[in-house]
């Protein structure tokens, strides 16, 4: 059996697509990273045919694709088909709805237990069926397609990728179709919904609201977490706490727009960002977010008794807040899909429609690298063809790095396939010398960052334990954990303000290649311990090809460029 998942392209981001064949995992690939435009929400026509190419078929040979949506109308709006049957019917009571939409509703869920069929194409949105109408354009004529709702995609790729047999699952964020937070519990592999939030009070719109009040941008959320350590909480504390409330029987109130009325100070626009009120703002409003989702996930738990956790969503990729949830001990563990925002979507989609026809071979995740690879023959070409370089292939690739890196040479670093997520997991990396302050700025001054945003670590996962206050692994680079106070003097470049670091641990088994640069570089130095940042200048996805590489090379100014085995560095002028 085969399965192409397929993100939901309706006004979203990150859009993705994924294939999995014979209950396996094969590829996953993101739109970005073909096209170019971060953040790219269109339909994943250039993720399609990579993930074909990868499972060596087209997609004639596909049986289901499966659609990480609910994409058909129920009235005025595509997203109510999402709603809870209860939820329509209190609100057809209420003359929200009209009676009308609870009966559409009833007929799409039977259609939908069925697994389709063509009286699922009477309310099909018209942006999803055009989208739909231009990849039949492209591949042909289209396989039967099943259809999954948001958070139930998100909730799938966490748990049916996770270790654990039962688990409280928890789903964030900003606006998954008509819910903002879901609490499953789980029966065998089946995720059953407990209690879902109106998309109308939202933890993710409550931080983006905050980022953008700092005017930190568009997609700016990391900014704001590495913002929040340079401030006091607590004189910012009544104002955010009034924007969230926290306090009663509910999970969480969101009273917003963020306004100088509500918070006592404007808008940010060209203040300098370190300068109070903002550091504290930024402050107040991480540990309010720490305090919301907490407070989500010990409810869930207290529906499912289960004491493993699993997460989902874009709120999830706050390393702070997991952090904390992973410092607090009360789970046996935390399991994180690598791409846990809407990226991610995609293969939870193709997860559940695996499930759903009985072809699912469920397995651990074992690495987070399912996008394209490049064989050393591509990377010689791509370096030939730029004369600006000169390269030469290195028969020790692992040990000549290392010893770069600790003479204190910025490398770009490109092997095997990419990562899935936001993150750069050792194989589109920048990478440098942990020990430098000095270092660690210039990686932030030529990748067009803010000098004040913290660099993370890769460790050796047998060192983990020496370096930082983490008592699981982190092989995804989602948790934040204090770097011990007796190492803190000899990893300075990425350790942030307040003591804390982004740690990613890696397994020899999981990247063999990275695994023995970090342990040459130990050899070299002592230090087991790389800083390691995304292989991208400012506002452009990571990169992919390795013409990109070489071409991101150039633009920012790194010192060494690895693609495969070869070594490449600027000509000198003649």
């Amino acid at each position: 059996m085969k399965i192409l998942g397929l993100s939901d392209w309706r006004g979203s981001h990150d859009s993705s697509a994924s294939i999995i064949c014979d209950g396996n995992l094969v590829a996953i690939a993101e739109e970005e990273r073909f096209s170019r435009q971060k953040h790219d929400g269109s339909v994943p026509l250039e993720a399609v045919d990579y993930c074909l190419r990868q499972a060596g078929i087209s997609l004639q040979d596909i049986d289901f694709i499966a659609f990480a949506g609910l994409p058909f109308r129920t009235g005025a709006n595509s997203f109510l088909a999402e709603l809870d049957r209860q939820f329509v019917l209190a609100a057809v009571r209420r003359g929200t709805f009209r009676k009308r939409t609870f009966l559409h509703k009833c007929l799409l869920d039977a259609c939908l237990a069925m697994g389709g069929g063509p009286a699922l194409n009477l309310g099909l949105d018209r942006y999803v069926s055009s989208g739909l109408h231009t990849l039949e354009q492209r591949f042909g004529e289209l396989p039967a397609i099943r259809y999954f709702g948001h958070h139930a995609s998100h909730a799938a790729a966490a748990y049916l990728t996770s270790s654990v047999e039962s688990a409280t699952v928890v789903t964030i964020d900003g606006q998954g179709a008509m819910y903002s937070t879901v609490s499953w519990k789980t029966n065998g592999n089946e995720l059953v919904c407990l209690r879902a939030e109106p998309h109308t009070n939202s933890l993710g719109m409550f931080y983006l609201d905050c980022t953008e009040f700092l005017g930190l941008g568009e997609y700016g959320e990391g900014k704001t977490m590495g913002l929040a350590p340079y401030g006091q909480p607590e004189s910012m504390k009544g104002p955010v706490r009034r924007l969230l409330d926290v306090s009663n029987h509910d999970w969480y109130r969101y009273d917003g727009p963020i306004t100088a009325q509500k918070v006592g100070f404007e808008r940010r626009t060209l203040e300098p960002v370190l300068e109070a009120p903002f550091p504290n703002f930024a402050a107040a409003c991480q540990s309010q977010l720490e305090f919301a989702v907490a407070k989500v996930v010990g409810s869930a738990f207290q529906q499912t008794d289960a004491p493993d956790l699993c997460l989902g969503g874009g709120v999830m990729l706050n390393c702070s807040s997991n952090g904390a949830l992973l410092a607090a001990g009360r789970f046996r563990s935390i399991s994180i899909f690598p791409a846990s925002g809407d990226a991610g979507l995609s293969t939870g989609a193709a997860l559940l429609c695996a499930e759903q026809v009985g072809d699912l071979r469920r397995q651990p995740l074992p690495h987070p690298y399912w996008g394209p690879e490049f064989a050393n023959n591509k990377c010689e070409e791509a370096l030939r063809a730029e004369p600006r370089l000169s390269f030469s292939k290195c028969q020790d690739i692992a040990e000549e790095v290392a010893r770069l890196l600790a003479h204190g040479q910025i490398v770009g670093w490109f092997q095997g396939r990419m990562e899935i997520g936001p993150r750069a997991l050792g194989n589109r990396s920048i990478l440098a010398d942990p020990r430098s302050i000095v270092i660690r700025d210039r990686v932030n001054r030529l990748k067009g960052r803010e000098l004040w945003r913290p660099l993370a670590p890769s460790v050796a996962v047998e060192a983990s334990s020496d370096y930082f206050e983490l008592n699981a692994e982190s092989p995804f680079m989602l948790f934040a954990a204090r770097v011990k106070p007796g190492k803190r003097a000899l990893v300075p470049g990425i350790v942030h303000v307040d003591g804390s670091a982004r740690p990613q641990t890696v397994r020899r088994e999981q990247n063999p290649r990275f695994y023995e640069l970090i342990r040459a570089f130990e050899r070299n130095t002592g230090i087991p311990v790389l800083l390691n940042t995304s292989f991208n200048a400012a506002g452009e996805p990571i990169v992919c090809t390795p013409g990109n590489a070489i071409e991101t090379f150039l633009a920012i100014g790194l010192d060494v460029l690895v693609l495969g085995d070869f070594i490449a560095k600027r000509r000198a002028p003649a």
